[in-house]
């Protein structure tokens, strides 16, 4: 019994040190490498400012994004960013500051677009160096979409009133519970329009393609992957494996720790797995305006 102890102490000793030696030396995915590092950041679920989760889709922070970006980008160790995308857009400002940080980056960034990269996914994936996306991905869907639910129709079949208390014209502009006025129909238009005008001259400056080519694709219509490449949407058709081994080959590099920027998942992202809500999105387009409870009565997201 004293000698089996021993052998099971021994045996537990080599283990560990095992365990210590591929830590030093492995990299995430059991190659030994140099000490360069390719930088693995998931965008996944709707995309949004500050982040958060509901009962039907996974949001990503916006916020968030841009902090791993900057730690990549800070990291001398990482020599390339791969973005792995698989979302349908998100709000206005959670898309653009993720764009904007993009632009400033001087490292190879390369986006893998596994099932979607959609309207504000898509406007991020365009400011890396390089997109690449499956032949069944779902691509693009440029476009903006500014509708929402209204109720006076059913207030009125229950005898409800909205008594309106106002203090300026349009503070209550879309508001669900009156009819939207052909005015204000007019104004939400004109700045969905500044919306769309900006989005597609800034995927254009990414893409390095005329502004006219890429307003001919933004009607809001969704691409898929194979027929991408064609239209300038995508560069190449691979999956993320594909998409690691040309940032090294962006970067400089022939061998590479995969570091993964992940977060641990919460109870509603894996609710998210097994409802696939994400394709309730398809074809949505940046500028969604959704009912909420500020006082404008509606938000903007991409």
């Amino acid at each position: 019994m004293n000698r089996l102890f021993k052998v099971l102490i021994f045996l537990g000793f080599i283990w560990l040190l095992s365990y210590v030696i591929a830590g030093l030396f492995l990299g995430n995915n059991g190659i030994s490498t140099s000490g360069d590092t390719i930088a693995v950041i998931p965008i996944e679920g709707m995309i949004t400012l500050d982040g958060g989760n509901n009962l039907l889709s996974t949001t990503t922070s916006g916020k968030d994004i841009v902090k791993k970006i900057n730690e990549a980008n800070e990291d001398p160790k990482v020599k390339g960013i791969v973005l792995e995308i698989n979302s349908p857009g998100g709000t206005v400002l959670g898309s653009k500051i993720v764009a904007d940080k993009l632009k400033e980056i001087e490292k190879p960034t390369v986006s893998v677009i596994t099932e979607s990269g959609t309207s504000g996914a898509y406007w991020i994936a365009s400011q890396t160096d390089l997109i690449i996306a499956d032949e069944l991905s779902i691509v693009g869907s440029i476009g903006v979409l500014g509708s929402y639910l209204e109720f006076s129709g059913l207030l009125n079949d229950y005898n409800v009133s909205y008594q309106r208390l106002v203090t300026g014209e349009f503070k209550d502009i879309s508001s669900p519970l009156k009819p939207l006025t052909k005015e204000e129909e007019i104004l939400i238009q004109a700045r969905l329009q500044m919306i769309h005008k900006y989005f597609v001259e800034d995927v254009a400056k990414g893409r390095g393609m005329e502004t006219q080519d890429i307003a001919d694709l933004a009607d809001g219509l969704f691409y898929l992957g194979m027929e991408s490449v064609d239209l300038g949407l995508i560069d190449e058709i691979g999956n993320e494996e594909y998409a690691i081994n040309r940032t090294k080959q962006l970067a400089g590099i022939s061998d590479g720790h995969i570091s993964e920027y992940t977060e641990e998942k919460s109870f509603f992202a894996t609710i998210k797995d097994y409802t696939a809500f994400s394709s309730f999105h398809i074809g949505q387009g940046i500028g969604s305006v959704l009912i909420s409870t500020e006082s404008s009565g509606f938000k903007i997201r991409t």
